[in-house]
């Protein structure tokens, strides 16, 4: 069962490349316009195969791995192998129709793949007494089956010529959030929880429980965060502000939890998986204060008006926070090694991307950012090329750690 679970391993690293490929596409048409091109529909895509086909399918199987015992692994397989199947499905459907009867329909079947899934891993991790990284990767699933209501309305409002409206909008962000901070947050302090646990690096329990605790707790009013660009009435400003500073009061215990044993995981692990964590745990300590800082009405307004101070945060935790820590993780598990030259050309073209775009229009005529944006996404993408490869060639290779 380990050969079939490092087969499956592979396929979100290949769905990684895909989507970054996508980007790098839209990236160009945004500076120079591709003629007949469907930007929408190639967005749609992109998202897709990023979330599901990417991070959500690498959170999937890095569970079976952790959390179910091998003999009970069996099971997993053809729904892992379905949900790959879907990704595939999407990445054709969307490119040709975007929200249409066939990428809806695929997208349906996946959620409802996803809800197997999750009934089946609920039932195997059972306990009286669950660890945290088991509660943690438990509630991600449930933030999945929760974040899944956001796409069916989008769909139903794309279809029914509300593309544009407040509603779709709203509709988008209840999806991100509880994707974002939801899924893809507990996914991986899951599985950092549990690669401590398997390194037998002991880490404040108490402090732990009270990050995990906080962190649930200011997920749903987080919501209102996303909301501030409609200018709502000012009670939602004050939860969004709540919601900031419970996320904040949680990271300071989770950085607490861990204090004493930066040596001991130092040691642990590869140098290049430790300057992914490191990177992960800095771009998500980021991600909160931009959080707390849209509670002004006046910030949250100009994030929502300037497309690519969107595309920014997002960017800052889908590939600074949550990509560098799934392949550190990846990485220990499997026991590949990761080029440090494709590392740093990875991290260098995330953050100069991430530079250059929050520098659009403060320096008008200098230079064009849009061009520079693209070639710091080829620097992105050769990085990814390189780590993909790392994964690819190695599958012949003896995994050097045990994370089951």
């Amino acid at each position: 069962m380990l050969f079939v679970m490092k087969k499956l391993s592979k396929l979100p690293f290949i769905f990684l490349f895909i989507a970054s490929l996508i980007g790098l596409v839209l990236r160009w048409h945004y500076f120079q316009p591709i003629i007949l091109f469907q930007y929408s529909f190639w967005l749609h895509a992109h998202s897709h195969v990023m979330f599901l086909g990417w991070i959500f399918n690498a959170l999937s199987i890095a569970y079976v791995i952790s959390f179910i015992p091998t003999p009970s692994q069996e099971k997993y397989k053809p729904i892992l192998y379905l949900l790959n199947f879907l990704v595939l499905g999407m990445l054709i459907a969307f490119p040709i129709q975007g929200y249409g009867v066939y990428s809806i329909s695929i997208s349906t079947v996946h959620t409802l793949v996803v809800v197997i899934f999750c009934i089946q891993f609920f039932r195997d991790t059972k306990s009286d007494q669950l660890t945290i990284a088991t509660w943690l990767a438990r509630t991600s699933l449930i933030f999945f089956l929760i974040s899944a209501i956001g796409p069916f309305v989008v769909g139903a409002l794309a279809a029914n010529g509300l593309g544009q409206s407040d509603e779709y909008h709203l509709a988008v962000y209840y999806y991100l959030h509880f994707q974002y901070n939801g899924v893809f947050t507990f996914g991986i302090f899951a599985l950092l929880f549990h690669l401590l646990n398997e390194r037998r690096i002991e880490f404040d329990l108490k402090k732990a429980s009270k990050f995990r605790w906080l962190l649930f707790a200011s997920c749903f009013p987080a919501y209102a965060l996303s909301t501030l660009w409609a200018s709502p009435l000012l009670i939602i400003n004050g939860i969004g502000f709540f919601a900031a500073i419970t996320q904040l009061m949680a990271f300071y215990y989770f950085l607490r939890s861990i204090q004493s044993i930066k040596a001991k995981l130092k040691g642990g692990i590869s140098s290049s998986s430790y300057l992914l964590l490191k990177v992960s745990l800095l771009a998500f300590g980021i991600k909160l204060l931009l959080q707390l800082l849209s509670v002004y009405p006046s910030i949250a307004l100009l994030a929502y008006e300037v497309r690519f101070y969107v595309i920014a945060y997002l960017h800052l935790v889908l590939i600074g926070m949550i990509s560098s820590f799934l392949i550190a993780y990846f990485a220990e598990w499997n026991g590949f090694p990761i080029n440090k030259l494709s590392v740093y050309l990875l991290l260098i073209g995330f953050v100069t991307s991430e530079l250059l775009m929050i520098s659009v229009g403060r320096w008008p005529g200098f230079f064009n950012v849009s061009q520079w944006i693209f070639i710091s996404s080829v620097v992105m993408v050769i990085g990814i090329t390189g780590v993909v490869y790392s994964v690819i060639v190695t599958h012949k290779r003896k995994p050097t750690s045990n994370l089951n």
